[in-house]
């Protein structure tokens, strides 16, 4: 049974007894960052992403980001030697999947082209399929912010996805302000409701611009808040709850790319309790690699700057 099989039962049963359970915690992982050589396969590897998982009780991990090399060609990072076709990170995932941590596989994100953009609808199915099969994925999310997706595609893979994996969790990751998602954003979730997919819709607290200088955990929760507003406009017929589950929220942590926006370990706590109370669908941050205490001023991929925490992976034990 895949994780994501064991969750919903997990959840379904909670729900019906009204017991509040912690939403499922899964940070992003950047996994073309901290590669490290390995002789064996005579090429950059992952890096070691079971051990902190089993020491920082993590059920799992949302890998990112697949984008196009090429023309129609899948890598990881978009980087032609981190290729699908060559099984890059494959053995490191396979020790994931070994010791039952959960694998959501991302695709799009900030840079490079979305597979989408080149890829033909039969090419996506057969690239998604690839993945689920190859990387033990459960979930499948799609970054989409950078402008290349072509949603119409993307829509209708997924449509004959979930038609042979129903088990598959899809979440779309979606730019947001405190006051709701973006117009583009509205039309995306739309158009998969039109769809009749099963989704959930992951919302990147983050990066509001510069005249948003106040508390990031408040923020967060407003957007979450102004999320499922809209979800009751597209759902009138479900219920509140139902419609949480379908939220995610992920806060970048620390100094975020505006720097004056810095997601605190309080604003984690704030965060963490509002998820559970409203019993979320999920939560996770950007990025594992970044959970790592720095001075720096600005964003930086390998700490969370300003020195807002006192030890690695803090922000994760305030999460999870």
């Amino acid at each position: 049974m895949r994780y994501s099989q064991i969750l919903s039962t997990i959840n379904g049963l909670l729900l019906s007894t009204n017991v509040i359970a912690a939403s499922l915690f899964s940070p992003y992982v950047d996994l073309t960052l901290n590669t490290h050589w390995e002789q064996q396969t005579q090429n950059l590897e992952p890096m070691d992403l079971a051990t902190p998982a089993q020491a920082l009780g993590l059920k799992a991990y949302r890998l990112a980001f697949i984008t196009d090399s090429g023309q129609c060609e899948p890598a990881w990072g978009g980087q032609q030697a981190y290729s699908l076709q060559k099984l890059w990170g494959k053995r490191q995932i396979d020790q994931l999947a070994t010791q039952g941590t959960g694998i959501n596989v991302s695709f799009g994100g900030a840079n490079n082209n979305d597979i989408s953009l080149r890829c033909d609808t039969n090419q996506l199915i057969t690239i998604y399929n690839q993945v689920i099969e190859q990387y033990h994925a459960d979930s499948l999310d799609f970054d989409i912010e950078n402008g290349t997706a072509n949603i119409a595609k993307i829509l209708q893979a997924l449509k004959v996805i979930q038609t042979q994996h129903p088990e598959i969790k899809i979440s779309f990751t979606l730019p947001v302000m405190p006051e709701g998602l973006t117009s583009d954003g509205q039309n995306i979730v739309a158009a998969a409701k039109d769809a009749e997919l099963q989704f959930h819709v992951n919302i990147m607290a983050m990066d509001y611009g510069p005249t948003y200088n106040g508390d990031m955990g408040a923020y967060a929760i407003d957007a979450a808040t102004n999320l499922h507003v809209f979800l009751q406009t597209l759902y009138p017929n479900q219920s509140p709850e139902a419609l949480w589950q379908m939220v995610e929220i992920t806060p970048m942590i620390g100094v975020n790319d505006v720097s004056s926006e810095q997601f605190t370990l309080k604003n984690a706590d704030q965060l963490k309790q509002f998820a559970n109370e409203n019993q979320i669908g999920a939560l996770s941050m950007w990025a594992f690699t970044r959970d790592k205490p720095c001075a720096d001023k600005w964003a930086n991929a390998r700490c969370s700057g300003n020195n807002l925490q006192s030890h690695d992976y803090e922000f994760i034990e305030h999460l999870r």
